[in-house]
């Protein structure tokens, strides 16, 4: 198992060689890069060209760290896609940014499922269902054509028909294709009231490609430290070895570079590391 966390920890969009050497120096192997999430910014809005030209070029300032980009995040908002129009939108800017996973050289696009009525409304779970299968039977393909496989994530809204580990699972499936897995997501189980160790489980090794591994009061998505909140991180890391997990365990916490003065970054941000691969159980 390797040991991964959230670009924005770390990368400084304008410079990434100096982060990608001190993630190295941690001890993490790779980035979830997260640059793509917010669409409106200069960048996500480039020509193809200048887009793909900046990709490589971050590629290979953590190539030379040997930090190895293994999953992007791609396009959200809430609430969100509520018309055609609206989500033929987010459609090119997802289709943007599995490109940009590709210029990457990222083998996962974490994707979360959209949310025509808002995340916080049970309005049509039906009408809701049948409007992600279409989109993401799309993206999929999207994805094949660029050999990039979309990770749904599962969410910390109750309401939603595609929300628990269990109803993205299903989802998956139901897509039924090669480049459609799960990104399992520990503090939203946490939030719908679901064990980690278990949605590990009934997502199982063949469908779980990637984590995003935070911890939580059980109430709010607070992207907090493991070992924090609730979560029973024995049990969770004794279920990933139980399935044979050799992907990624990739952090998704607040702590960012700038948040707090460097010296106290860089002891908090080896401790998490050492803790994390305690929890994997990487030696």
């Amino acid at each position: 198992m390797k040991l991964g966390i959230q670009s924005s920890a770390y990368l400084r969009f304008d410079d990434m060689a100096p982060g990608a050497l001190l993630m190295k120096e941690h001890g993490y192997d790779c980035a979830d890069y997260q640059h793509f999430i917010n669409t409106t910014t200069e960048f996500f809005n480039l020509p193809e060209a200048k887009f793909e030209k900046i990709l490589r070029i971050q590629r290979a300032a953590m190539d030379a760290a040997g930090i190895f980009p293994n999953q992007v995040h791609g396009p959200w908002r809430s609430p969100q896609d509520a018309t055609e129009e609206d989500r033929a939108e987010r459609f090119a800017a997802m289709s943007k940014g599995i490109r940009g996973a590709a210029y990457l050289g990222s083998p996962y696009f974490v994707i979360h499922p959209l949310m025509p009525f808002g995340g916080y409304s049970s309005e049509q779970p039906e009408v809701q269902k049948a409007i992600n299968l279409e989109f993401f039977s799309r993206l999929s393909e999207v994805g094949r054509e660029y050999g990039v496989i979309i990770c749904l994530e599962n969410m910390p809204f109750t309401k939603l028909p595609i929300t628990t580990a269990a109803h993205v699972t299903e989802f998956v499936k139901e897509i039924g294709s090669d480049y459609m897995r799960v990104c399992l997501d520990t503090g939203h189980c946490l939030v719908c009231g679901e064990s980690p160790s278990d949605a590990v489980r009934t997502i199982g090794r063949d469908l779980l490609a990637v984590m995003h591994v935070h911890d939580n009061d059980g109430t709010h998505d607070q992207h907090a430290l493991p070992g924090t909140g609730i979560a029973d991180w024995d049990a969770f890391g004794a279920a990933l070895h139980e399935i044979g997990f050799d992907g990624t365990f990739s952090l998704e916490t607040m702590a960012r570079w700038g948040d707090f003065p460097e010296e106290e970054f860089r002891r908090n941000q080896k401790k998490l590391a050492d803790l994390a691969k305690t929890i994997a159980g990487i030696a």
